[in-house]
């Protein structure tokens, strides 16, 4: 056998071993986390656990973006991979706003297009989308406005490749088939999604969750972390204080000094200092109350370095 079939060989096998121990993580975690009888220490430790750390390198998308609710900028799927090839297509839906052209281009060519009036379409799957392949999802809106509107640009999304997507589908039916009720299995796709990288297919199924009636802090969070790394910074802010209420309504300090500090990350990246300074001071509250006096220190010499910025400017 050539080296370069031995190399390929190789590459292959190792891509379904990670799918593999990401499959194998999350049904860990699950079972964990939905067993009634575990010490309540054990739980809260595993529920820490960022199991898509774990499966695959989380790149976060660029946090300036966006922010002008006049473009019709993506919401999903954008910097992405899909298991999927006829996606649900979603973008901002402006106000007064009554049509969107939709064109998917790969390189400088259009290769669909139609005309719709509400903020999603799904891909009719013609012509077929090619793995290897980076789409870029155009939408203009009647307005004149278009979504590469959006500075920097959205990055597109791609098939998941031909060697990763049957290991993906094997496993997924592993998990469909196991005898657990809707809720857990929704729980396990979603986590199963974000460790093969399949932001989009995560995100769908987390809101699908919310739409059902479950709404958990856990849930919000994960959303948020999700549009976070896909540069939606608005969708992030909206489940980020969906979850802290939620911790807040369950005396949940630990769950309420993560998403504080999140919620202060994110508005000191979209350059909101006063907001980040007010939630970086409640995150530091929650971690005083928890006795955690290492990240009290921290927090405090950031809050520090922000006033001092703004003192400066």
């Amino acid at each position: 056998m050539k080296f370069s079939a031995l190399l390929k060989n190789r590459i292959v096998k190792s891509k379904k071993a990670k799918i593999a121990v990401c499959f194998f993580a999350v049904c860990l975690l699950l079972l964990i986390l939905l067993t009634p009888n575990l010490p309540p220490a054990l739980t809260t430790q595993v529920s820490q656990i960022p199991i898509a750390q774990q499966c695959t390198t989380i790149q976060s998308g660029d946090p300036r973006s966006p922010t002008n609710p006049d473009i019709p900028y993506i919401i999903s799927p954008r910097r992405t991979l899909l298991l999927t090839d006829k996606p649900k297509l979603r973008w901002n839906q402006v106000l007064g706003v009554k049509s969107y052209d939709v064109s998917l281009q790969k390189g400088d060519s259009v290769v669909w297009q139609t005309k719709v009036s509400t903020n999603q379409v799904v891909y009719p799957g013609e012509p077929r989308l090619e793995t290897g392949v980076e789409y870029l999802l155009i939408v203009k809106a009647d307005n004149g406005k278009l979504s590469t509107d959006e500075k920097p640009n959205a990055r597109g999304f791609s098939l998941l490749s031909k060697d990763e997507a049957p290991v993906v589908k094997a496993s997924m039916t592993q998990l469909n088939n196991q005898k657990v009720s809707d809720k857990v299995k929704n729980f396990q796709r979603a986590f199963f999604y974000i460790g093969a990288d399949l932001k989009s297919e995560a995100i769908e199924t987390l809101e699908t969750l919310i739409s059902s009636g479950i709404k958990e802090t856990s849930v919000y969070r994960k959303l948020g972390n999700l549009y976070w790394e896909t540069g939606v910074n608005v969708q992030t802010e909206i489940n980020y204080l969906n979850a802290h209420k939620l911790a807040r309504a369950n005396k949940d300090i630990i769950q309420q000094a993560q998403i504080a500090e999140a919620l202060g990350d994110l508005y000191i990246a979209i350059d909101d200092q006063k907001t980040a300074r007010n939630w970086l001071t409640q995150a530091r509250d929650s971690y005083k109350t928890l006795g955690n006096k290492q990240r009290v220190e921290e927090l405090d010499e950031q809050i520090k370095q922000l006033k001092t910025n703004k003192s400066t400017t």
